[in-house]
């Protein structure tokens, strides 16, 4: 590693042994992984961002910054934390490797290596690899495909903290390039003023690599009519559950939609729904809006206009959850028929109140 930069910073320092023990290998991290006997080394690469250090899961492409949390997700891959391993530090062939590929790359005859993606030349193959990393591999997020007929997809919003899923519409047959976000507009309407009308933005980008549609198990009647008998749902809250279903299926698309990121290594303390609602407003752009629920706090959430209150596009959520996973709702189901009720008159009486107080103050 003699007059070469260290690896795992993020700014130019010489590689040594010295520099390796005392900024990465008291750090370490160590376990077994199918009886081998391997460890981790904090990172300090552009990565983490401001520079601080940072952990890469070798197992998938997940960087975690704190340590306690790091350990936790490595044990959920099925390794063995041991203690601090007594062999001597050895080069391995992956940095042999690396190293030997960069120093071809400073022979005079070697031409610049361009990125396969954008076109950027770049003198050395370690330059190369550290921008298509950060450019074209750090936003590889999921992205599912809800709704084929409408060319529909959710994916994250951002790349870190809770994934909340944002809906896109790309579908070049119907010349359509939409984002709900309005960052996303402008950024589009930029490019598009500077010559590149058929730039996308990072959301629209993913769908290059987006997964088909595959269709949820529908909403069942027995199930509603059995979340109806337990007061799960007012008598009302089912019939407008019936006719949303109803207007969904009639429509052709899914009437609710369940997102689960777990299987892409991604918490799933909140679970997101995308619900169909048979409008076009600014909190359901393309006729779909979203719904969460906490699966800690049974809290629910929905963008619609009656966030604040029980919605018929939470009912749709919940009526999902009770039909296929009923188990993330045993410590929330505890609304009764007649509480909803009781709750809907309370509302209604007092919006006549404030409603007859204003004529008053009118006729006076």
């Amino acid at each position: 590693m003699k007059d070469l930069d260290c690896l795992y910073c993020r700014n130019p320092v010489t590689a040594s042994k010295h520099h390796l023990k005392k900024r990465h290998l008291r750090f370490a991290i160590y376990y077994k992984d199918s009886g081998i006997g391997k460890f981790s080394i904090p990172c300090y690469c552009s990565d983490g961002g401001h520079g601080r250090s940072h952990w890469h899961c070798p197992m998938c492409l997940k960087i975690l910054q704190r340590t306690k949390d790091y350990k936790i997700h490595i044990t959920n891959h099925g390794v063995e934390m041991t203690d601090k391993s007594t062999v001597e530090l050895q080069p391995t062939a992956v940095l042999l490797e690396s190293v030997q590929t960069e120093n071809e790359d400073k022979t005079p005859g070697n031409n610049k290596s361009p990125c396969q993606k954008c076109g950027i030349l770049f003198t050395t193959t370690s330059n190369l690899r550290r921008h298509e990393r950060l450019q074209h591999g750090q936003d590889q997020q999921p992205i599912l495909c809800i709704d084929a007929k409408n060319a529909i997809y959710v994916t994250p919003k951002d790349l870190h903290g809770p994934r909340v899923p944002i809906h896109i519409r790309k579908s070049f047959a119907l010349q359509i390039l939409l984002c709900e976000l309005e960052e996303c507009w402008d950024f589009m309407k930029a490019q598009a003023q500077s010559g590149n009308p058929g730039k996308e933005c990072r959301h629209l980008v993913r769908t290059n690599h987006a997964r088909h549609y595959a269709s949820p198990p529908p909403l069942c009647v027995n199930s509603l009519k059995e979340m109806t008998d337990k007061h799960l749902l007012s008598t009302s809250e089912k019939q407008e559950c019936q006719e949303m279903n109803s207007r969904a299926c009639i429509e052709g698309v899914d009437c609710v939609y369940p997102i689960f990121w777990g299987e892409h290594d991604i918490s799933e303390r909140c679970i997101y729904f995308s619900v169909y609602t048979d409008l076009e407003d600014k909190w359901c752009q393309f006729g779909r809006t979203r719904v969460s629920f906490d699966t800690k706090s049974g809290n629910w959430k929905c963008l619609c206009e009656r966030r604040r209150n029980r919605c018929i596009h939470k009912c749709l959520s919940m009526w999902w959850l009770f039909q296929e996973r009923l188990e993330l709702l045993q410590n929330t189901l505890d609304v009764s028929a007649e509480r909803v009720d009781v709750l809907e008159e309370v509302v209604m009486d007092t919006e006549d109140v404030v409603k007859m107080s204003s004529e008053g103050d009118n006729l006076c």
